[in-house]
């Protein structure tokens, strides 16, 4: 009984010291991923591919430390002010002890959700913040959080959209003049259509052009557009589209 109750005391007093010494090797660990630039995140670059925004991010992790790291994963915020545009989040393999991660994180947003949550995205540039998180567990146990904030500038594919119309009563035709400059990072190829509507909103006329703008150029066209002379009211509205985004609606008074 005596040696039993010894066995349980000396297990006891080993379980303390265990529990009393893993805070310690861990902070230790994480000191050592800390000093010598041993983890990052660097700031991301965006490619166009198959309609969906990528975001490519380098993330390096040197596990200088004692214990593996476990469940590791990197978290991305992409915002303007304080709205948030898109989340995305992807799980990164574990890093064992005494071994090196340097890859770059791939995340994909779809184009259409991209510009759905801030539509001024597609005609006007703007600052766009990115915060990215990574998480992580050392020993399997405890868990941790490394943050990097970066800024980023946008480019609207259609800045500074203009339009210029003309109505021919003769003919029951407008005229539309439409120009802007392509300061997205990605070339604009798909169809534009230009609906216009009377004051009742019901669609007089439409057209639509096929866009192949290369990144950074300038596009100006001129349209005709045949309407129904019934239909067709002093005060105008103007959507455009390009695919399945809705880029501009405005209205046009007639002289």
């Amino acid at each position: 009984m005596r040696l039993t109750i010894k066995a349980l005391g000396w297990t006891i007093i080993l379980l303390w010291i265990f529990t009393l010494a893993l805070p310690v090797s861990v902070a230790f660990s994480l000191m050592k991923l800390a000093e010598g630039r041993n983890l990052g995140i660097q700031e991301p670059t965006f490619m166009l591919s198959n309609g969906n925004i990528s975001i490519s991010m380098p993330i390096y992790v040197n596990n200088t430390g004692f214990y593996d790291i476990s469940e590791a994963g990197v978290k991305i915020r992409i915002g303007k002010a304080d709205k948030t545009i898109v989340t995305l989040y992807r799980d990164l393999p574990n890093i064992p002890a005494g071994q090196m991660v340097n890859t770059s994180c791939i995340l994909t947003a779809s184009l259409t959700d991209f510009f759905q949550k801030d539509c001024t995205l597609l005609t006007e540039d703007a600052n766009l913040n990115v915060n990215a998180a990574l998480h992580f567990r050392v020993a399997y146990a405890i868990a941790f959080n490394v943050a990097q904030n970066f800024s980023t500038r946008w480019g609207a594919p259609f800045h500074n959209l203009t339009y210029i119309l003309a109505y021919d009563g003769a003919t029951h035709t407008f005229s539309f003049s439409i120009s802007f400059n392509n300061h997205a990072f990605f070339p604009l190829s798909g169809p534009f259509e230009i609906r216009l509507y009377n004051s009742s909103n019901y669609e007089i006329g439409k057209t639509s052009l096929y866009l192949d703008v290369p990144s950074g150029e300038f596009f100006q066209e001129t349209v005709d557009v045949a309407v129904d002379p019934l239909g067709v009211t002093n005060r105008v509205l103007i959507r455009m589209f390009f695919a399945d985004l809705h880029v501009l609606e405005t209205e046009w008074i007639l002289p």
